[in-house]
């Protein structure tokens, strides 16, 4: 397409944004759903257990009613082992919330999902929007 005089040609744009409403709208549609109130994107953490081969990844995703689910993956070994971390949510106000949980995955297999309910969550009414998330602590030890 040639540009009439007096225009300048347009340049293409993202995907973002052209659609960042759709991608806000579901945000906000998230937030209003979520037991802990917020879209939160968790990074994920590694952890070996020196005196085996046993190692392991933990990534917690986004909250829902019943809390956040976080994955735990197997990175080396065969035989069982429990993980076990701290997950530490960052408020937009600078408060923070924190909550532990552990979880075992089976010899031979290779994750597990493990739900860490909204009321193990401290510092809850310190938050008034979750933003981010850090798998920390994480340990693991063979079973």
């Amino acid at each position: 397409m040639t540009p009439q005089p007096g225009q300048s040609p347009e340049a293409p744009t993202s995907w973002f944004s052209r659609n960042w409403m759709w991608v806000a709208g579901g945000g906000c549609l998230l937030i209003g759903c979520c037991g802990l109130g917020a879209l939160l994107l968790v990074g994920g953490a590694v952890a070996s257990e020196a005196a085996s081969s046993s190692a392991a990844r933990v990534d917690c995703g986004t909250p829902g009613p019943a809390g956040v689910e976080c994955g735990v993956k197997r990175t080396e070994g065969l035989g069982a082992f429990r993980a076990c971390w701290d997950l530490e949510i960052a408020c937009q106000n600078g408060g923070k919330m924190s909550g532990h949980a552990c979880g075992s995955v089976a010899a031979g297999a290779d994750e597990t999902t493990v739900t860490m309910p909204v009321s193990s969550f401290s510092n809850q009414d310190a938050c008034d929007v979750p933003s981010r998330g850090t798998v920390q602590n994480l340990a693991v030890t063979n079973e």
